[in-house]
């Protein structure tokens, strides 16, 4: 096939991508997807971080591509007042308060978030309710393995 007729992403396509990230700091590996199948996302549905469709846009299947996030880009900054004390009656009944250990909570407001243990006393639990890859820089390595130009798409 030629390289005019492989498809370039556009916006409405559907592709299928693989990814890793590492803390752009300290080089760890934070996500790894190529044990799994490959996850279909539509370019302009706001699906992925829209800087990963940014960087999409253009590109062809089996190109490989990477995209640096600063913390605030990818899962935002370390938030302080997202470290909460709360009482010990408030845990899920079947919680094992420990620390270390990321259980479900039900909010206030209403809905769920899931936080992380960071302490606990006979009364009260301290959790943090920040994405566990909150205040880091990341950077994505991105594998288009496929792409499926939307039906607006598709020129003759």
């Amino acid at each position: 096939m030629s390289e005019k007729m492989v498809p370039q992403i556009s916006v409405g396509d559907t592709v299928t991508l693989h990814f890793s990230s590492t803390d752009a700091e300290t080089g760890e590996l934070l996500e790894y997807t190529y044990e799994e199948e490959p996850k279909a996302y539509t370019i302009g549905k706001g699906e992925i971080n829209p800087r990963f469709e940014e960087a999409l846009i253009g590109c062809r299947a089996d190109d490989e591509i990477t995209v640096d996030l600063t913390a605030k880009e990818a899962y935002g900054t370390y938030n302080k007042e997202l470290v909460l004390t709360i009482k010990r009656k408030r845990l899920p009944k079947n919680a094992v308060p420990e620390e270390g250990t990321i259980i479900p909570l039900k909010l206030p407001r209403g809905g769920e978030a899931h936080v992380k243990i960071l302490s606990v006393s006979k009364s009260t639990v301290v959790v943090d309710a920040n994405h566990p890859f909150a205040g880091r820089d990341i950077q994505y390595k991105i594998w288009v393995c496929s792409v499926t130009p939307s039906a607006s798409n598709i020129h003759d």
